[in-house]
């Protein structure tokens, strides 16, 4: 018989055949299904086999209890080829492209035989042997779980861990040698490297391991033994189950004539197995979580990282270096889109409070009313609608760092309150009366010049100094132009990742758009346009026609090859100044004949440069 067709070599449907030419077979317990296995290990609906788009054929689990295995592994959808093995429960099927598969029904009725020779037991751990013999079992037992469970609580290093329990396993099993056999939990499921455990005192490099019993003990969920005398070898095997899925196997063996294994051996090896897979399935966790907060902390102070080679961006670097690891307040100043928050979250991540909290609040985009409650919180019933107590900005920030942008926008009642804080250290929640700590540093940034706002009573002069203890200033984007290649190609390589769009680089036209650009609101203004451009672009390049119009209004003429831009900007300030004239050069009466916004017939001025004209 030729095509691909489904050959089962073992269980109850042995050495039945099923094509597969007429469309997928669905595997299960279930009798609707082509394939009907009468197996309680087998679910209902357990995998189907069909043709994958690229004209071969997959196996796919349908989240059967007990899973599908391809070749030992268990997988949840893998492409097939000829002469590949799938399990499910107590039945193994051959998939075959060409040949009867004689073959294979031979190699596992050879097999079976050879099973046969080491007869397996499978246990239920809730029962116990009949005989009193249990109860001095039962007494050596508690013993060495008592010193099990002192090394789970002490250890949290896998290796380590394993040693010590196939050490502490010995003390009560007579075997000559074990191993723990982990699983990576992949779709592969390969093992990892085994820790090998020898009563001799040296542990073997290789241990020879009857892959057949692994996978009955993995399969069945329970431990399996050879019975003596039949065996050359005595084997134990007990499977790792932990909360999600099943970790591995412990295997011990001892070589003919040494120790026997029975029942006893077997009901205490379930039962360690079963307290071994939980903790070393937390363990397992505990380190991918410990390696991802690792890998989130690294992102976190690259994202915060300054950008930019120049003179002027070295100074601040230089800066933050030198104030990091103080506790000082710190002011940072500079024009809106300088990236005054990167700096301050530059300063945390590099001090000594990196690992605690890094609280932001911007004192001008939150109403006067609502920003004390932000900042101090309050007790239920302080005010209308407070129904519950709240947290504020100097309670969760804890012992980290409290970043207040824009703080020359700050009420005048609300700057005599933070003064008290930051001189007594302590706070009250609003409609509370007990006195609460304040242990965060402070960084405060502003983009108003606050001594003219000093001298128009507009903030106080104490704060200022108490804010005032360390400060820099941010340089515009314009001071430091050759660093505009490099924040742009890190924007684009962050926004491509984030659209899942190609980036090769950007034309020699856009960058000199971007270096010729006055940029009035700075990196912010930078990135907004790199967005822009990313998302708006058809190539994997960036182009002129990409970027915002405000860069091509202010300077396409200067540009080899913008025709159509130059004459479109032309147009432009043609209609512009016909308008003006027109309305006696009021903008506003202007705006209205143009139908377009007065703002924006003042940006179209201010890029068009207009001014000398009109």
């Amino acid at each position: 018989m030729t095509g691909p067709r489904l050959l089962a070599i073992s269980g109850p449907l042995k050495k039945t055949t099923w094509t597969l030419e007429d469309g997928p077979l669905s595997l299960g317990r279930d009798p609707a299904n082509q394939v009907a296995v009468a197996d309680p290990a087998v679910s209902r609906k357990h995998c189907f086999v069909c043709r994958a788009e690229d004209g071969g054929f997959e196996v796919t689990d349908l989240e059967s209890h007990n899973g599908t295995f391809l070749n030992g592994a268990k997988v949840s959808r893998k492409t097939i080829q000829h002469g590949d093995r799938i399990r499910i429960g107590s039945s193994e099927f051959a998939f075959l492209v060409n040949g009867d598969g004689a073959d294979f029904v031979r190699i596992s009725e050879e097999g079976s035989q050879a099973t046969s020779r080491f007869s397996t037991v499978s246990l239920d751990p809730s029962g116990l042997p009949e005989d009193s013999s249990w109860i001095g079992r039962m007494a050596r037992d508690l013993a060495a779980f008592f010193k099990i469970c002192n090394v789970i609580n002490s250890t949290r290093d896998v290796s380590r861990l394993q040693g010590e329990l196939l050490e502490l396993i010995g003390e009560v099993i007579p075997a000559a040698q074990g191993t723990i056999v982990l699983q990576n939990g992949g779709e592969d499921d390969e093992a990892l490297p085994r820790f090998t455990w020898s009563r001799k005192g040296q542990a073997k490099d290789e241990m020879k391991i009857r892959e057949h019993l692994v996978r009955q003990a993995t399969w069945e969920r329970c431990a399996v033994f050879t019975s003596p005398p039949a065996s050359a070898e005595h084997v134990l095997c007990a499977p790792l189950i932990g909360v999600e899925r099943i970790l591995g196997v412990i295997y011990l063996s001892s070589p003919a004539g040494g120790g026997e294994f029975g029942e006893d051996h077997a009901y205490f090896l379930t039962s360690v197995s079963r307290i071994v897979a939980v903790t070393l399935e937390h363990v397992s966790k505990l380190d991918s979580l410990q390696e991802e907060n690792q890998r989130l902390q690294a992102e976190v102070i690259k994202e915060n990282s300054l950008i930019g080679e120049s003179r002027a961006m070295q100074r601040v670097g230089e800066f933050i270096r030198r104030v990091a690891n103080g506790d000082s307040t710190v002011l940072i100043r500079g024009e809106s889109g300088t990236g005054k928050e990167v700096v301050a979250r530059s300063i945390h991540a590099n001090s000594l409070r990196s690992g605690r909290p890094f609280v932001a609040i911007n004192c001008a985009a939150i109403p006067e009313a609502l920003l004390e409650s932000e900042l101090f919180g309050h007790e239920r019933g302080a005010f209308t609608g407070a129904v519950g107590m709240k947290k504020g900005k100097f309670e969760t920030s804890e012992d980290g760092t409290l970043f207040l942008d824009e703080i020359g926008e700050m009420a005048p009642l609300l700057q005599a309150k933070l003064l008290r804080v930051l001189q007594q250290r302590e706070f009250e929640r609003l409609g509370g009366t007990r006195l609460l700590p304040f242990n965060a540093r402070v960084l405060a940034a502003t983009n108003k010049p606050l001594e003219q706002a000093i001298k128009a009573g507009e903030f106080r002069q104490d704060l200022y100094y108490r804010l005032n203890v360390v400060s820099v200033m941010l340089p515009p984007l314009r001071e430091h132009r050759e660093d505009i290649p490099a924040l742009a190609l890190h924007f684009a390589n962050r926004y491509s990742s984030s659209c899942k769009r190609g980036f090769r680089g950007m034309t020699q036209e856009a960058r000199a758009l971007l270096m010729q650009y006055s940029w009035p609101g700075n990196v912010r203004e930078l990135e907004n346009a790199i967005e822009h451009a990313i998302v708006m672009g058809l190539t994997d390049e960036i182009l002129p026609e990409d970027l915002p119009i405000a860069l091509l209004e202010e300077q396409s003429s200067g540009l080899a090859g913008a025709r159509y831009h130059d004459t479109l900007n032309q147009t432009k300030k043609q209609l512009v100044l016909a308008a003006l004239e027109e309305t006696n050069g009021s903008p506003v009466e202007a705006a209205r004949l143009l139908g377009i916004h007065p703002k924006y017939l003042h940006r179209l001025i201010r890029n068009l440069n207009l001014k000398a004209e009109k």
